[in-house]
């Protein structure tokens, strides 16, 4: 008989930006402090989701609290730059 094991669910944000130099999609996790990449948007969102269940995997078997994110704001912010001729 197979049981599985309690878990607990918990939501992260993923920030995805595109690197032209690279060619590769970069995912930011900020409340964890983790950076992947992706060959696509897609492949850096499974790159993401892989490396934060590796990464809370690791925590729990330290016996770490699991970082909770809280009221995480995000907004983009222009800025005008001077520009010489």
């Amino acid at each position: 008989m197979n049981v599985k094991p309690a878990t607990s669910r918990y939501r992260y944000t993923v920030l995805v930006d595109y690197e032209p130099d690279s060619d590769l999609y970069v995912a930011y996790i900020p409340v964890l402090g983790l950076v992947t990449q992706g060959d696509t948007v897609e492949h850096a969102y499974e790159m993401a989701q892989e490396i934060i269940e590796l990464t809370l995997e690791s925590a729990v078997e330290d016996g770490e609290e699991l970082p909770v994110e809280r009221n995480l704001t995000i907004r983009q912010i222009d800025v005008d730059v001077p520009v010489t001729v």
